[in-house]
């Protein structure tokens, strides 16, 4: 059988690339030039180039990581790889965890981009709401490839809406897929949202390497020797 750790262990390579595929493209706002240039901006500007969406760089910002577990490691040594500060947060409401992390409403107020890594379980869900955004006060992006209902979806679209973050890419939704009336749908018009099918996990080497360890599986099996057998 293919076991949760199988899963987690090939994620750890395609969801940090995901979630900076997600945190370049809206740092850059490239999904907003390329469609303006399809929308003939740049014939219109009659110049080499034009600068109507902002442009960030990654080196010198900070990187909040909410989430310590390997997957929030990778992202974190991707970030230091473009110049990011890195600041872990601590879990929200917990303090005392010592000098690698940083208070979580810190972590809200210092960051340029937030990402999200953690579980989805009773304490943490919504644990991004009207009060977090308020903290925010560098205007971070918000990246989500971890759990849908880690974040009030409802709260976000306002947050958007309102300036408060700069933009948010996600991968994941409380209900998936989402209903023609989610909230995330009506953001999909905007320039600085972001939204993928919970595909951050399902790069192709990643699929054939459980599709590869399915089939030992079940040869395994067949052989009677087999592996990652559930007691019942």
């Amino acid at each position: 059988m293919i076991t949760a750790s199988s899963i987690r262990n090939y994620a750890i390579n395609t969801v940090p690339e995901h979630t900076f595929a997600l945190l370049l493209a809206l740092r850059r706002s490239i999904i907003a030039y390329r469609q303006s240039v399809a929308d003939g901006a740049w014939q219109r500007a009659g110049q080499f180039c034009y600068f109507d969406y902002p442009i960030r760089d990654l080196a010198g910002s900070t990187l909040g990581v909410i989430g310590d577990g390997v997957l929030g490691q990778a992202v974190a040594d991707l970030g230091r790889a473009f110049g990011m500060k890195v600041l872990f947060s601590t879990y929200k409401g917990v303090s005392g965890m010592g000098p690698l992390y940083t208070q979580f409403e810190d972590v809200l107020r210092r960051s340029d981009v937030i990402t999200l890594h953690a579980p989805l379980l009773p304490s943490t869900r919504n644990m991004i709401g009207p009060a977090e955004f308020a903290l925010m006060e560098r205007r971070p992006l918000l990246i989500n490839t971890a759990r849908g209902g880690l974040v009030d979806e409802d709260a976000l679209c306002k947050a958007l809406e309102r300036g408060q973050i700069a933009g948010a890419g996600f991968d994941v939704v409380t209900k998936e897929p989402p209903p023609p009336d989610h909230p995330f749908m009506r953001l999909l018009s905007y320039p600085n949202f972001i939204l993928t099918p919970h595909v951050a996990w399902a790069s192709r080497e990643a699929v054939q390497g459980l599709a590869d360890q399915l089939i030992e599986n079940v040869e395994l099996g067949w052989r009677g020797t087999p592996r990652n057998v559930v007691a019942v």
